[in-house]
């Protein structure tokens, strides 16, 4: 595998669009004064669509240029989908710095070392707790050495004793009004200059500058401005924007908009309100099937609000159609035009129209994945509010379209919003064994099993199971597959596999078609993972190849095809070869990406770690888990965020950092203790073995590895490795003096791995020694370098391993004598020995 060092992530700023920055040069001079005169925190408060985030991204893009941060840290809170804010941002802050850290101390003590302008952006959109949780943190960070925190919002107060709205010497509040007067006639000037050419000759700077402060320099206004002035002379547009503005007192935005729809015809200008019923855009198709705008009126219409920046066409790559984005003002301005009655009849075809659309993107995901998900990104939005208008309204159609829409929020990772419709389809789901009971019950299922909650995930599963009888079908297989992945998470993989093999047989009968050969694609893939739980890895590869062909054959199954990389990279990594689990991880990894699934993507980073990590690139190991753990985290995954925090202990551990080792396995399993069993038992084991070798720790070591084994012991052996424990209990009892103890701890050690069907794989890199012992006994003739072999061995302290080999060779062939004072790896080492023996053609 590769062993390159990931080079520093200087800051993770996303790409800022000069179209997007209007000139902010005054504000952007004063965030600048405010951190050189040691101000430590600044928070920019302004409402939506007044480019917070974008000064925030050109603040940092800058004060890094100049050399006044070495690193920025940027944090988006907009579509957060978890519980702790503050995990998240050490994650990111984790990845940007190249460093591990545990807490919000340990990133204090990293932005003391390093310079760092750590922007958390829209946190307006956090819930109060979770928002004072993250700003106490960040008061902390902003008094770290030279580091700085900039925060955006909406929010006036941030409500925070550490942020008062007063400015201080440590915090200062940037209210965003509208532009300065010279940024104001810039921007202007630069609208003005773009076609089409203005009819009328421009105004003059006086001019221009009463009329801007009309609208209180909004930039947004301004741009409406521009275009009106290009058709009408300022004389004439003065006093309709008076009118407009004592119309709509308070608010020179809407009076700026209703100027700039004004030159339309009326017939035309009507219409705008009906565009208030979508979430921030639309497909151009869709917005014309629901408003019912027509041809003539929309050829009018469009380059209108396109003109003034209103409306953003956006061309989508395999689509003729493009997403018309708007401006956040647009839409909830000019709703409330619409009487109720109106607003009624575009609520029930908005509805209607967009369970069509989920239903479309649903059943074509599988065929022309880069499109759909292209679509369902922008649609997204819509389709949420669409769907829970459905189900308050209630209609017939509600929890198919919840069902719909919840397939795309598990896909990009949004899984708060997906428990949330999933509860509220539940609720709306009617009798039992209709398919909209059904449909909610899966969801629940599903909803349980992305938790960490297999047991009543199963239960689930079980239940609808015994409810859809024996008559094969679709529903009947996907409810096998799926108690069957709860089985495999809960250790039992033979149970598993017999769900999965009922299932194929069920599919086996189906009628043949592209879904029925999806279908039985997907349970070749999960019994494939099942069999190499279980260390049948031969099985394995063979259900793998049976998955693959199946989706060649059928073509355009971009995710099932990602699916399977991954999970063939998994089984290169079980039987030991790291470049091609490398190369089957990056593969996957890059088809999530470009599928913009988040949650894939952590699992394929977490693997890569893994690679890394057996390959001794401590650097590169330590890049993946971080990434892995971030995205978790931004999506709330807990649990899984844990699992990549015990193998950033591992890491920690394996490079002599034992303190911050022990600190990441404490922290994970305090969020194991809510989860998967076997993932708390690993933990409790792996911490066990890090205390074990501490003086004076032996016994609390004792006592957690015997919780690992309790726990181990209720799952299946091969799956748990359950021979790690009883191993590490034998060194343990050695170390405390108990000889009969440590003795009985190896022979179920050695006894629990012989019997492991992925025994004789993981063993493979000693194949050469075992060939050429094996070749000694049968020949009664030592080779020199086998004689040389043994002798280095013993002085490097694998005695007990040289005892039995040189046992073998005068001619001892008891398994127990040769394996008692063995260790399961040793041991099987000498079973092997033993077999190849008596059955030369075994190796």
């Amino acid at each position: 595998p590769s062993t390159h060092d990931h080079p520093p992530a200087i800051n993770n700023l996303p790409r800022l669009q000069d179209a997007g920055f209007f000139g902010r040069s005054q504000e952007l001079w004063h965030i600048e004064r405010a951190f050189v005169q040691n101000v430590r925190s600044l928070a920019i408060v302004g409402f939506g669509g007044q480019g917070k985030t974008t000064l925030a991204i050109a603040a940092g893009d800058w004060l890094q240029q100049t050399g006044l941060f070495a690193r920025v840290c940027f944090v988006d809170y907009a579509a957060f989908q978890g519980i702790d804010a503050v995990a998240m941002a050490i994650s990111t802050l984790a990845t940007v710095l190249q460093a591990s850290l545990l807490d919000a101390d340990a990133a204090t003590r990293a932005l003391q070392q390093t310079a760092t302008l750590v922007i958390l952006d829209n946190v307006e959109a956090l819930t109060p707790q979770v928002s004072a949780a993250l700003l106490t943190a960040a008061a902390a960070w902003a008094l770290a050495g030279n580091s700085r925190v900039l925060i955006t919002t909406r929010q006036d107060d941030l409500a925070h004793p550490a942020y008062p709205t007063a400015h201080t010497s440590q915090h200062v509040t940037l209210r965003l009004q509208g532009l300065g007067p010279e940024d104001a006639l810039a921007y202007f000037q630069r609208l003005h200059k773009l076609p089409p050419a203005p009819l009328h000759q421009t105004p003059e700077r006086a001019a221009l500058l009463a009329l801007f402060k009309r609208v209180d320099f909004h930039p947004l206004s301004i741009s409406l401005l521009a275009g009106a002035l290009k058709v009408t002379r300022l004389a004439n547009l003065g006093p309709r924007l008076e009118h407009y503005l004592a119309e709509n007192p308070g608010n020179p935005l809407l009076g700026s908009l209703k100027l700039s729809l004004d030159r339309l015809p009326a017939e035309v200008r009507v219409l705008v309100p009906r565009l208030g019923v979508f979430q921030g855009g639309a497909m151009e198709h869709k917005l014309l099937e629901i408003t019912e705008i027509n041809a003539d009126d929309w050829a009018l219409l469009r380059p209108a609000l396109a003109y003034t920046g209103l409306l953003h066409a956006e061309a989508l790559a395999d689509y003729s159609v493009p997403y018309l984005k708007f401006h956040p003002t647009l839409a909830p301005a000019l709703w409330q035009e619409l009487t109720d009655s109106e607003q009624a009849g575009l609520v029930a075809r908005y509805r209607h129209s967009y369970y069509q659309l989920s239903e479309y993107l649903y059943h074509e995901d599988d065929k022309n994945p880069h499109a759909v998900r292209a679509i369902a990104l922008r649609e997204l939005p819509n389709c949420l509010h669409g769907v829970y208008a459905a189900l308050q309204a209630g209609e017939a159609f509600a929890v198919e379209f919840a069902n719909y829409v919840s397939s795309f929020l598990n896909d990009f990772g949004l899984q708060a919003d997906k428990a949330a419709l999933n509860q509220a389809a539940l609720a709306a789901s009617g009798d039992i064994g209709t398919d909209a009971w059904y449909l909610a019950q899966s969801n629940q299922g599903l909803a349980l099993f992305d938790a960490g909650h297999y047991a009543p995930a199963a239960s689930i599963f079980e239940t609808l199971r015994l409810q859809l009888g024996q008559t094969p079908s679709h529903r009947l297989c996907d409810t096998l597959d799926s108690l069957g992945r709860c089985f495999n998470e809960l250790g039992n993989t033979a149970a598993a596999i017999s769900c999965y093999q009922q299932a194929l047989a069920l599919a086996q009968q189906l009628e043949t078609s592209r879904s029925t050969q999806q279908l039985i694609s997907r349970l070749h893939t999960d019994l494939a993972d099942a069999f190499a739980e279980a260390g049948d890895y031969a099985q394995a590869q063979t259900q793998y190849g049976l998955s693959l062909a199946i989706k060649s054959d059928i073509g355009g199954d971009t995710r099932g095809v990602a699916v399977v990389q991954l999970q063939l990279g998994t089984l290169a990594m079980r039987q030991g070869d790291l470049a091609v689990a490398e190369q089957r991880y990056q593969t996957a990894l890059s088809l999530f990406s470009e599928l913009h699934e988040p949650q894939s993507e952590a699992t394929v980073w977490h693997q890569l770690g893994l690679v890394y990590q057996t390959a001794k690139s401590w650097t590169a190991a330590e890049h993946a888990y971080r990434e892995s753990a971030r995205l978790k985290e931004a999506l709330g995954d807990t649990l899984g965020a844990a699992s990549t925090w015990t193998n950033l202990a591992s890491v920690n551990q394996l490079l002599g950092q034992a303190d911050a080792a022990e600190q990441w396995y404490r922290k994970a399993i305090a969020v194991q203790q809510q989860g998967n069993p076997k993932h708390l038992a690993m933990s409790l084991n792996n911490l066990a073995d890090l205390l074990q070798k501490q003086a004076g720790r032996l016994e609390e070591a004792r006592v957690l590895a015997e919780q690992a084994l309790a726990i181990k012991k209720t799952l299946d052996a091969a799956s748990a490795e359950i021979w790690n424990t009883y191993h590490l209990l034998a060194e343990i009892a050695e170390k405390q003096h108990a000889s009969a103890q440590a003795s009985q701890y190896r022979q179920c050690a050695r006894a629990s791995y012989l019997g492991f069907a992925g025994m004789p794989t993981q063993m493979q890199a000693n194949a050469g020694l075992i060939a050429a012992v094996q070749q000694a006994v049968l020949t009664h003739t030592v080779e020199p370098e086998l004689a040389a072999d043994l002798q280095d061995w013993h002085q490097n302290g694998w005695t007990d391993l040289v005892s039995a080999i040189k046992q073998l060779l005068n001619g001892e062939r008891n398994p127990a004598v040769l394996l008692e004072p063995l260790d399961y790896t040793d041991a099987a080492i000498i079973h092997l020995i033993l077999t190849a023996i008596a059955q030369p053609d075994s190796l």
